[in-house]
């Protein structure tokens, strides 16, 4: 199995799906399509290639850094690290836009979010915080705070 285009599918996907997001936020049907669809296949590929990567014999565990390096020492753990981060930074950028949404915040001010999300994760989610922060007059402690 050609785990180079695997990697190229998986990161493809994750691309259309962020740009679709982008610029269809506000449609209900994006979220169902995105979650129940693309991102079950995506935890399908990340479920076999984690299971051929660190099933059975692996060495490691995620006790230290080192172990987890060795834990990650295969092709196939590699590649389902990566399908791990674009399911979970997808799924990041869903609430995101989500609850933007519901605050009636602009989509030209979520992009540097997403993007940030897209490419560093936790980053534009504290950049998301900060503008949310602008909206709601408070630092928010729930995902759901109105």
């Amino acid at each position: 199995m050609d785990l180079e285009l695997i990697f190229s599918f998986a990161n493809t996907t994750a691309l259309l799906c962020w740009i679709f997001l982008f610029v269809l936020y506000h449609k209900k049907w994006v979220y169902k399509w995105l979650f129940s669809l693309v991102m079950t296949f995506l935890a399908v590929v990340y479920l076999f290639f984690i299971l051929k990567g660190i099933g059975g014999d692996a060495d490691g565990g995620f006790d230290t850094l080192a172990n987890v390096k060795k834990l990650f020492s295969k092709d196939e753990a590699v590649l389902a690290g990566w399908i791990h981060y674009l399911v979970f930074d997808l799924f990041v950028g869903m609430w995101i836009c989500y609850d933007a949404d519901l605050r009636g915040i602009n989509r030209w001010i979520l992009l540097p979010c997403l993007l940030l999300t897209f490419l560093l994760g936790p980053t534009g989610l504290l950049l998301y915080f900060l503008i949310r922060l602008g909206y709601l007059k408070k630092f928010p402690q729930s995902p759901y705070e109105k």
